[in-house]
């Protein structure tokens, strides 16, 4: 395992032990394995990121003169170097574009890359790319279900092209009633949540990592559309 992802488990690990201490809303001490294996992680992370500076927050026993550290003395130690990790380590911008090309290169449609690419990639704003992946989902289920010269969008189209009643739909995704009413559902969710509010409206505002992952979902939903059955 390479630096940064030792870095890394070192991050998460100290958040489990913030949690837990955080979570411990009926005790009024924090136990000495807890503040032991914070030592052992800070030590480890010196060692990792050679700073002497991190000594300052190690918990020494001569501070709590025998008995055991509330709390909030607990949370003065490990909150600075959480912070201290997340802004220099975690969240720095070599790992956000390593997470977003990880993001980006999982995306497998063509149109999908053809039409949102140039705006996951760019400045924002990022509620576009869902914009653009939804007219794409839409579009292939227009098309899928053979209603191209229908007057329909959005949710309208999406009850018609896969309705919960496999008696009634055109796209069928399962034999099984409760399932086909479970992906009825989550396409007309879809559609309402982001197809609506990125087509109607400039209120939607999102990062670019929570439009990269809607544009993922979106590009897995299109490999069930092309995978759903044509019910004459």
């Amino acid at each position: 395992m390479d630096e940064k992802h030792e870095i890394k488990k070192i991050y998460y690990l100290l958040c489990g032990i913030d949690k837990s201490v955080s979570e411990s809303s009926n005790e009024r001490f924090v136990s000495d394995l807890l503040c032991d294996r914070f030592n052992n992680l800070l030590n480890l992370l010196k060692d990792k990121i050679n700073d002497d500076t991190l000594d300052f927050f190690l918990i020494e026993k001569i501070e709590t003169q025998g008995r055991h550290l509330t709390i909030g003395e607990m949370k003065n130690h490990i909150c600075p170097i959480i912070e201290y990790l997340k802004n220099f380590f975690i969240e720095n911008g070599e790992y956000q574009v390593s997470k977003i090309g990880y993001l980006y290169n999982s995306i497998e449609d063509g149109d999908i890359k053809a039409r949102c690419g140039d705006i996951l990639l760019g400045e924002g704003p990022y509620d576009r790319a869902i914009n653009q992946a939804t007219q794409i989902l839409e579009d292939r289920i227009k098309n899928k279900a053979n209603l191209k010269d229908t007057n329909l969008i959005g949710t309208a189209l999406v009850s018609k092209a896969i309705h919960s009643n496999s008696d009634e739909t055109i796209l069928k995704f399962s034999d099984k009633a409760d399932v086909q009413l479970g992906y009825s559902n989550l396409f007309k969710g879809l559609v309402s949540i982001y197809r609506n509010p990125t087509h109607h409206t400039l209120s939607f505002k999102c990062s670019r990592e929570y439009a990269l992952k809607v544009c993922c979902y979106i590009d897995e939903l299109l490999k069930l559309v092309e995978q759903s059955e044509i019910i004459e």
